[in-house]
């Protein structure tokens, strides 16, 4: 959804005076999805209804050697169970 869909249906909040419970429950999008784009919008206009990319993209926030770890366990046959995955993770990380 760009930012001229999502004026689209904030309009009916901001110019018709449209609750935005009645929003959510119209158009299936959430109330507090509403809020935060009426906040955007008070703040920076229709312009800040356009997505923001996020700052953490790409990156990760498991350090290296525990991804090493679990994906020796994952490509070991046969294959773990999750919960033996996740068992055996905890116990490494605690360790470390």
């Amino acid at each position: 959804m760009d930012a001229e869909e999502r004026w689209r249906v904030l309009r009916l909040h901001v110019e018709d005076q449209v609750p935005l419970a009645a929003l959510a429950r119209d158009t299936g999008i959430s109330a507090r999805t509403l809020q935060r784009w009426h906040r955007r919008y008070l703040d920076d206009g229709i312009a800040g209804l356009n997505l923001q990319p996020r700052v953490d993209a790409g990156t990760r926030r498991t350090a290296a050697e525990t991804v090493l770890f679990i994906e020796h366990l994952a490509l070991t046959r046969p294959r773990p169970s999750l919960a033996t995955l996740h068992r055996l993770t905890v116990a490494e990380t605690t360790q470390r």
